[in-house]
């Protein structure tokens, strides 16, 4: 205890003796030392914790503290310099408040962006790595995504073509989220395909049972096959046949699109080897008068 007296009396008598342009260097020195320390020393080694417990809210919440650290440092670091150039910090809080009230309504879609990332940090409907569903960014570009980082203002999403897309955090918590993710039970997918009425419905939910539970990646005894319909009118034109729906469950979500082509490779490849004849449109002859 008196070793601690001691250095606060010679570390006071040397501040006292600084200028105050030296004192004001020193904060600004002090400050940047504790972002450092704060950053790279406690917060990293809170990170490896947090990544050895099964619950990933403490890893959000260190995620948080990163993003808002440099503010607070900022925030603190300014308030030390005003002090020692003895200016006073209770009309420069206030004038500062109302300069903040501009700002708000100058840039409330940012502020909004900021507020919309805090609460997605906090109500957590997704996380760094989940695969979600997002707004296609084009006609030809995949609407499905990987999460890469949630940030203040942004959260960037590759979807599935490898593109990198920034959404506003505002937007992105105002919408609907898919997350295929979140829940560990294996997610159900779906194809349609029509025969023709000649094709016995029996063999078609055997034959197609054995073609999808052969492709790897498909968890066996997960598939069903119903019939939908005996006309179909959903893409513009009447096709007569019976309309089957197969469903499957995946054991990875992120191989939803490869494996739904393979499995429509098997369904063809063994149609044609059973003589199961698809639906098509008739094929008129036009005779000329």
């Amino acid at each position: 205890m008196e070793k601690i007296n001691q250095f606060t009396n010679h570390f006071s008598g040397f501040w006292h003796s600084l200028p105050v342009l030296g004192q004001s260097l020193l904060a600004v020195v002090a400050t940047i030392i504790f972002f450092y320390l704060a950053r790279f020393v406690v917060l990293q080694r809170l990170e490896r914790i947090a990544a050895r417990t099964d619950n990933d809210f403490d890893d959000r919440l260190i995620h948080f503290l990163k993003q808002f650290l440099w503010l607070v440092a900022l925030f603190a670091g300014l308030i030390w310099v005003l002090k020692i150039n003895g200016i006073q910090v209770g009309p420069v809080l206030a004038g500062a408040g109302i300069f903040g009230i501009a700002i708000g309504l100058a840039a409330k879609e940012t502020l909004a962006d900021i507020l919309a990332g805090i609460f997605l940090i906090a109500d957590r409907p997704i996380r760094i790595g989940d695969r979600i569903i997002i707004d296609k960014i084009g006609k030809h570009w995949g609407g499905w995504g990987d999460v890469v980082e949630i940030g203040l203002r942004r959260t960037v999403i590759r979807n599935t073509d490898g593109v990198l897309v920034n959404y506003p955090n505002a937007v992105l918590a105002g919408s609907t989220i898919k997350n295929f993710s979140m829940d560990p039970q294996p997610v159900r997918a779906r194809i349609r395909f029509q025969t023709e009425f000649s094709a016995n419905p029996a063999l078609v939910k055997e034959k197609t049972i054995e073609a999808i539970e052969r492709v790897e990646g498909i968890i066996n005894g997960t598939t069903t096959v119903v019939i939908r319909s005996i006309w179909d009118d959903e893409q513009g034109h009447l096709l007569s046949g019976v309309l089957y729906e197969a469903r499957y469950r995946l054991e990875d979500v992120k191989t939803r699109t490869v494996l739904r082509s393979t499995v429509l490779e098997a369904l063809i490849e063994v149609f044609q080897e059973n003589d199961i004849a698809m639906a098509a449109l008739p094929i008129r002859q036009v005779s000329s008068a």
